[in-house]
């Protein structure tokens, strides 16, 4: 991974948000050494994000608190209506 001091990520964020998002990689922005923020490209957000979900609902799941499953195709009637 890439680290860049913040003042200069500060000048060349435009070209590292490219970068992230083209190839799929991450740039560290650090402060006095220190990383204090990664930018990541979206498509890696969502991947997190989805197994962070996946993670919590199987932990749910062993701690007994997850409820009758529903089918797909009724979870989707659900949020967006009847689409037939």
């Amino acid at each position: 991974m890439d680290a860049y001091p913040i003042t200069e990520a500060r000048n060349k964020l435009g070209a590292l948000a490219r970068q992230v998002s083209a190839e799929q990689k991450q740039v560290a922005i650090t402060d006095r050494g220190q990383t204090m923020a990664v930018l990541i490209s979206p498509a890696e957000l969502e991947e997190l994000e989805y197994h962070r979900v996946a993670a919590e609902y199987v932990a749910r799941k062993e701690r007994g608190e997850v409820g009758p499953v529903i089918p797909q195709d009724e979870a989707r009637r659900r949020v967006f209506g009847d689409t037939a």
